[in-house]
């Protein structure tokens, strides 16, 4: 009996150990290692070439008026739009036109009857000359009072016609156009068109050492209109980080434009010949310090203080630690 109930406890202890082994092989087979990956990262080479930058700032106009036009009436239906942002208009000129239903016609109905009174007034008094016999003035007197209230009609009329457009009232810039324009229908609450009057001149503050010479004329740009500025006056001063700055005052260069508030200027500084540069994006900085991560021979990136000078169209300008041709970690 003794010698039976070893050979089970080892027949037992057998299986518990092949059991266990089969649990541990099973975890090992769940486990997979990925074989070794070099990371690649994406390169750009330093360049040389000429690189010519560009000064852009706003110029502001000192005095304006803005001038929101709204329809007269609810759920007035839009008929023409005569003009579109930056846009220069005229006093007098219509900007926007709405359907006016039968008012032209009623208009134009009582224009033939004003035709025909006159015509019949006209030959009552020709007959009063010819025949002085006779007594026309009743038949006159009558006639020059339907001749006023037809013209009392005609003139409310195109009052109320004058409700259904949108006119100028004097020479401006269209700054804005509402969205509600694109729906079709309008209403009294909507401001729809905003035109912008003014007589002043413009005036910029500028951080940068351009030469700016007065007489000069320089490009503003809104919308799609391009204005002529003359550059009247420069006087140097100094910020409140005491950083030099100038401060520049211009006048339109072309009689009888209206300006609008602000300008935008773009100004080609003197180009830069044979200048090492590398996408902006590959420049990187750590406290006062500019780096670029470089790629060696066996693919490996090396971080590399370099000077840095001007970004022009995302192109930074390296002055030091670089050679053409340098591949560098675009981040």
């Amino acid at each position: 009996m003794k010698k039976r109930g070893l050979i089970i406890v080892l027949f037992l202890s057998m299986l518990c150990m092949t059991g266990c082994g089969d649990k541990e092989n099973q975890k090992r087979k769940n486990v997979y290692i990925n074989e070794y990956e070099k990371i690649v990262h994406e390169t750009a080479e330093v360049e040389k070439g000429d690189i010519t930058p560009t000064l852009e700032f706003d110029v502001v106009c000192d005095t304006f008026e803005r001038k929101n036009y709204y329809p007269v009436l609810d759920e007035m239906e839009v008929d023409q739009i005569y003009v579109s942002e930056g846009d220069v208009v005229q006093k007098g000129d219509v900007l926007i036109t709405f359907k006016s239903g039968d008012i032209e016609e009623q208009i134009a109905g009582y224009k033939v009857t004003l035709d025909q009174q006159q015509l019949l007034l006209e030959h009552y008094r020709n007959l009063a000359l010819i025949d002085t016999g006779a007594d026309y003035s009743e038949q006159i007197k009558m006639l020059e009072s339907d001749i006023e209230i037809t013209n009392l009609y005609i003139s409310e009329l195109n009052a109320k016609l004058n409700s259904y457009s949108i006119i100028a009232e004097g020479e401006g810039t269209v700054a804005a156009m509402s969205d509600f324009l694109e729906y079709g229908i309008v209403n009294s609450n909507n401001n729809i068109i905003t035109v912008v009057y003014g007589t002043g001149d413009y005036y910029a503050t500028v951080k940068d050492d351009y030469e700016f010479v007065v007489g000069e004329i320089y490009e503003g740009i809104y919308a799609k209109s391009v204005y002529s500025l003359e550059l009247i006056d420069v006087e140097i001063s100094e910020n409140e980080q005491g950083e030099q700055v100038q401060n520049l005052h211009f006048s339109i260069a072309m009689d009888g434009v209206t300006k609008v508030e602000k300008l935008s200027v773009t100004v080609e500084k003197n180009t830069m010949s044979d200048v090492l540069f590398v996408p902006q994006e590959a420049v990187f900085q750590v406290g006062e310090k500019y780096y670029v991560y470089t790629i060696d021979q066996q693919g490996f990136r090396e971080a590399v203080e370099v000077t840095v000078g001007q970004t022009v169209d995302e192109k930074t300008i390296i002055e030091s630690s670089l050679v053409e041709g340098d591949k560098v970690v675009i981040n």
